[in-house]
């Protein structure tokens, strides 16, 4: 395990998963994928998905039972967090081609906004983020921190962890502003689980 910051806390660990589990994702995921999108927020908070020149990916979304190796994925990634799966969001499969990228952004819902009341009801704020790369990049795709000047690099299996909230709260840490640098040569696969302080169901 590789330290990246403290507060919040942010780590990565190399190796959680295979490279036929991540072949796996990448697999179920291909005729799935359409141009992701955002939240809302501030005036366009009650526009829940729509899209954004900073985002520029593409993504689906994959259910925990979706097989045997989606399950054992999110067994191994709720025990490395230290929260239970059931307060995870499905995992999201990102994708993206030279010159995609997803400018700096926060995870969170803003809790004061009742544009984001919609989000909260369903298991409360998110609290950690775990991203896990799926693939090399031949160059270009790390993840910026740009407030606290780190960047982490994909690699096949690797997963970095971020704690989205202040300690002991749910208001939202501004040092886990980040974002997906653009990718310069080859492509880039990727998924992340947002879990949240509370269970919640499964809605895909």
């Amino acid at each position: 395990m590789e330290m990246v910051y403290h507060d919040p806390l942010i780590f990565t660990l190399k190796g959680v998963l295979t490279e036929e589990e991540c072949q796996h994702f990448i697999n179920i995921s291909s005729d799935k994928m359409k141009r992701s999108t955002v939240s809302g927020y501030g005036e366009e908070a009650e526009r829940k998905d729509h899209l954004d020149n900073r985002r520029t990916s593409s993504n689906c979304w994959i259910s925990h039972t979706q097989d045997s190796i989606t399950l054992a994925a999110i067994k191994k990634i709720s025990e490395l967090v230290q929260i239970p799966s059931s307060h995870a969001e499905a995992f999201q499969v990102l994708h993206y081609s030279n010159s995609q990228e997803y400018q700096p952004h926060l995870d969170t819902f803003d809790m004061d906004d009742e544009g984001y009341q919609s989000y909260l009801e369903n298991g409360g704020q998110r609290t950690v983020t775990a991203l896990a790369y799926l693939n090399d990049v031949e160059k270009g795709g790390e993840t910026s921190f740009p407030n606290i000047g780190k960047v982490v690099t994909p690699e096949t299996g690797k997963i970095v962890v971020f704690h989205l909230c202040k300690k002991g709260t749910v208001e939202t840490h501004p040092n886990a502003l980040h974002g997906a640098m653009p990718v310069i040569e080859g492509e880039k696969w990727a998924f992340n689980l947002w879990f949240r302080e509370q269970e919640r169901i499964e809605t895909i």
